[in-house]
C-alpha cells in the first residue's frame, strides 16, 4: 500500500526509529548485564575455591585430614552455589564428587584445558563440557590446593551457563517491563507530535482549496513559531495579498468603469447633439475640442494599462542613452507651468551641479517624472509648495556613482500603512480620494515599474500634515 500523507510517513518513521532503538539497547543491555552477571559468578566461585583451601590447610595443620570431611565441604559448595563440585589429585585422577555428579567419574582421568592449568598452579576459567563430563556448556572455575608446599589437587566448580542466562533472563523481563511503558509514551508522544506537525499542512490544504474557489477570507490559526508556525504565516500573508488584490481589481474595474463611461458619455452626448442639430455649427468647434480630449483621456488610459503590463512582465526594451537629468527636470516643470498657477503652487528646482549627465532610457524617466510631478501637484493644496531636487550620492567602492532625484510636495502627507502600498496598481490612498478624481492608481505603479527596469530602486517617505517625498536613482556618467 502506497503512504500518500505526512502524517502517515512520519509515524512510521519515528516508531521505526524508536523500535530500533529500543530493540538496540534492550540487545544491549541484555547482552553487557549477561555477560556482567557471569563474571559474577565467576568471582563468587573463585571465593569459594580459595574458602575450600583455607578448609583443608586447617585441616592439614591439625592433622585431622579425611575424605569424609572433603567430601561434606564439597556437599555444602554445591548446596551454597547450585554448581556441580568435584577434586582431583595431582595425577589428574578424580578423587570426590557431589552428589550431583555421578560416582563412576571417580578414579578416572579427564584430560580438559582446566585440568592443565590447574595442574600447573593455578586459577582456570573456562566454558565447556570438562572432558565429556557435562552434556551441556558449563563454567568451570578450577582452583588449585596447595598444602604446605605441595600441590595436592585441584577444586572444580561447574555450573550450567543455561542456569546464570536463566537468571539473567529474569531481570531483562523486569527491564523489559520498564521499556514497554516507555516504549508506549514515546508512541503516544510521537503520534501528538505528528499530528501537530501534519495538522497546519492538511489546513493548509484545506484552505488552498477554499482560496480556489474565490473565497481569499479563510485564515489559519498560527500556534506555534517554528518552521510550519512560518509557513502558516505565510500561508496568511499570501491570503491576505490575495484578498487585497482582489479587492484592489474590484475597485480598478469599478474606476475603470467609471472612467470609461465618463467620457464615452460626454463623446456619445455631443456627436449626438451635432448629428441631430441640437448643437448648431456655429458652436460645433468648440465640442470638437471637448470631444478630442475627452479621446485623449482614453487613449492615455489605455497606454498606461499597456505599458503598465509590459514593464510588470519584463518585455520592456531599453533604449539607453546620456541625457541631462537636470534639463528634463526643468522641462517637465514647464509643461505644468498653467496647472501650478491655478494653485498658486510655489514650484523650485535645487540641483547640486548645473548639469549632470545620467545613462538611461530617457521615455521612460521622463515618463517617471512626469507622473512623480503630476501627482505631486494633484495633492499639493493651494499655495503649497513642490520641490525638485537632484543630488549627487556618495560612490561606492567598485560601483558607479549614482545621482538621487527627488520630488517633494506640501500637503496632507500618506499614512505609514497606506506608505507600502502606494507602488502598487489600482490603490489609492484614503485622503487621496476627494482629491484625486482622474486617475485610477496606475501613475505610481508604472513609476515603480519603470524604475525597477533600469535596476534601481524608488522610495517613499511622508509625514502627515506636512510633506511626502518621492525620490529615485539613477547612474551618473562621469565627463
Amino acid at each position: 500500500m502506497k503512504i500518500k500523507t505526512i502524517f502517515q510517513k512520519q509515524m512510521i518513521l519515528y516508531m521505526g526509529i524508536l523500535f530500533a532503538l529500543f530493540g538496540f539497547f534492550g540487545a544491549g543491555i541484555s547482552i553487557v548485564y549477561t555477560n556482567q552477571y557471569i563474571k559474577e559468578q565467576e568471582q563468587q566461585l573463585i571465593v569459594q575455591g580459595e574458602r575450600f583451601k583455607e578448609s583443608m590447610n586447617s585441616l592439614y595443620l591439625t592433622g585431622v585430614f579425611d575424605t569424609s570431611r572433603m567430601s561434606f565441604e564439597l556437599q555444602v559448595m554445591e548446596n551454597y552455589m547450585g554448581a556441580s563440585v568435584f577434586f582431583m589429585n595431582s595425577q589428574g585422577q578424580v578423587s570426590l564428587v557431589s552428589q550431583s555428579l555421578n560416582e563412576r567419574w571417580i578414579g578416572q582421568t579427564i584430560t580438559d584445558e582446566a585440568v592443565n592449568v590447574v595442574l600447573d598452579g593455578k586459577i582456570a576459567t573456562v566454558r565447556g563440557k570438562v572432558g565429556g563430563m557435562f552434556n551441556e556448556t558449563v563454567l568451570t572455575v578450577g582452583y588449585p590446593i596447595i598444602l604446605g608446599d605441595t600441590l595436592v589437587g585441584g577444586i572444580f566448580m561447574c555450573k550450567p551457563i543455561t542456569v546464570m542466562q536463566e537468571a539473567a533472563g529474569e531481570m531483562q523481563m523486569v527491564i523489559a517491563g520498564c521499556m514497554v511503558p516507555a516504549f508506549l509514551v514515546g508512541a503516544v508522544l510521537i503520534y501528538i507530535s505528528s499530528k501537530r506537525i501534519s495538522q497546519p499542512l492538511r489546513d493548509m490544504n484545506e484552505a488552498a482549496k477554499v482560496i480556489a474557489d474565490g473565497n481569499f477570507e479563510n485564515r489559519l490559526e498560527v500556534e506555534s513559531a517554528d518552521e510550519v508556525g512560518q509557513l502558516a504565516q505565510s500561508f496568511n500573508y499570501m491570503a491576505e495579498s490575495l484578498e487585497t488584490n482582489e479587492k484592489n481589481r474590484q475597485k480598478f474595474i469599478s474606476n475603470i468603469c467609471h472612467d470609461l463611461r465618463s467620457p464615452l458619455t460626454s463623446i456619445q452626448g455631443f456627436i449626438g447633439a451635432m448629428a441631430d442639430g441640437t448643437i448648431p455649427p456655429e458652436k460645433q468647434a468648440k465640442y470638437f475640442n471637448i470631444v478630442l480630449e475627452e479621446t485623449a483621456r482614453l487613449s492615455k488610459l489605455a497606454n498606461d494599462m499597456t505599458d503598465l503590463s509590459k514593464a510588470e512582465a519584463g518585455s520592456v526594451q531599453l533604449e539607453v542613452c546620456e541625457f541631462d537629468i537636470n534639463e528634463m527636470i526643468r522641462d517637465a516643470l514647464s509643461v505644468f507651468e498653467r496647472r501650478l498657477m491655478d494653485k498658486n503652487i510655489h514650484a523650485q528646482a535645487i540641483f547640486e551641479e548645473k548639469s549632470i549627465l545620467v545613462e538611461a532610457d530617457a521615455n521612460m524617466i521622463h515618463r517617471v517624472i512626469h507622473n512623480l510631478l503630476d501627482n505631486a501637484v494633484k495633492f499639493t493644496p493651494m499655495d503649497g509648495t513642490i520641490t525638485v531636487e537632484t543630488k549627487l550620492l556618495k560612490k561606492e567602492k567598485k560601483k558607479p556613482q549614482k545621482v538621487q532625484i527627488a520630488v517633494r510636495n506640501t500637503g496632507e502627507g500618506i499614512k505609514a500603512e497606506e506608505q507600502k502600498k502606494v507602488f502598487e496598481r489600482f490603490f489609492k490612498a484614503d485622503s487621496s480620494r476627494g482629491l484625486d478624481k482622474s486617475g485610477v492608481g496606475l501613475g505610481l505603479a508604472i513609476v515603480k515599474e519603470f524604475v525597477k527596469a533600469h535596476g534601481e530602486t524608488v522610495q517613499v517617505k511622508s509625514e502627515v500634515g506636512k510633506e511626502t517625498e518621492f525620490s529615485f536613482t539613477l547612474r551618473r556618467v562621469i565627463e
